[in-house]
């Protein structure tokens, strides 16, 4: 039996009718977290670029994740993208390698992220560590996702762990708990408490921001953390733009920048 007379698995067939379809807080994953035997690295975080809860699978895939949510240009993150079953069947047959399949029904081939970024580019992401590139069923899976896009003039790239410095990583999980869907501390937080945080920080500008935020702390009687808490928000919420690639315990005010604006000169909110 060629691949073409097999049928699609009945789960992924299911799963077709609702999921990887719309844009934006609309689009519905075709795989979620709670559905596949993990071994605790994949992860659901809320993200800044889109606004709502997206569904990781992997610590590689999260830090892609996160520098794409962190880019400026980013308008919208679709991860688990699903591939139209009968494009995938025919690249396979031209490239004479087997359709993924389990059990001898067909499986959904994915893409870990697509992403859209302004002004009307789209990027396609494939996820995988460095050592799971030596396999050959991998690169033929692969092959088969970089000739869809690729037909369809999106382009295509692999993520690995070595497109991340120690710098970037680390920046990248400090953030990150202030992306969990659960986090509720400082989602209050408006405009005026980031633009005080600044006009602080600004009165002593070659001092370690880490530095001030405990300074700040005790100072204003709240509890350690409070201002780091506030700079983290931001940052990960995209409120203030940071030098990601430069550790966050080394940076200082001039580092800083609102995004989209300047500092505002005179703020008067901050006590």
């Amino acid at each position: 039996m060629t691949d073409t007379d097999k049928p699609i698995n009945p789960k992924h067939e299911k799963l077709l009718k609702t999921r990887g379809r719309g844009r934006g807080k609309d689009y519905e994953p075709f795989i979620k977290v709670h559905e596949i035997s993990s071994s605790g690295e994949s992860v659901r975080i809320r993200s800044a670029s889109v606004g709502r809860v997206h569904h990781l699978l992997s610590r590689i895939e999260l830090l892609a994740f996160l520098v794409f949510d962190q880019f400026e240009q980013t308008i919208d993150i679709r991860e688990q993208y699903p591939l139209p079953i009968n494009d995938t069947l025919d690249i396979c047959s031209r490239l004479g390698i087997r359709h993924p399949q389990i059990h001898g029904g067909l499986t959904v081939v994915s893409t870990d992220l697509l992403v859209d970024l302004s002004p009307r580019q789209q990027l396609a992401i494939a996820v995988k560590s460095s050592e799971e590139l030596s396999k050959a069923r991998v690169i033929e899976k692969l092959q088969i996702e970089k000739i869809y896009w690729e037909a369809r003039g999106v382009e295509w790239r692999i993520f690995t762990e070595k497109e991340v410095s120690d710098g970037l990583r680390e920046n990248l999980l400090w953030i990150q708990p202030y992306l969990n869907p659960d986090m509720t501390a400082y989602q209050q937080l408006g405009d005026s408490d980031v633009q005080d945080l600044l006009h602080r920080l600004k009165r002593h500008p070659r001092t370690k921001i880490t530095k001030l935020c405990a300074k700040f702390d005790d100072q204003y009687q709240l509890e350690p953390g409070f201002h780091l808490g506030i700079l983290r928000h931001a940052v990960a919420h995209r409120f203030i733009r940071g030098p990601l690639n430069k550790v966050f315990h080394s940076w200082t005010f001039g580092d800083l920048s609102l995004r989209g604006e300047a500092f505002a000169s005179g703020v008067n909110h901050a006590s």
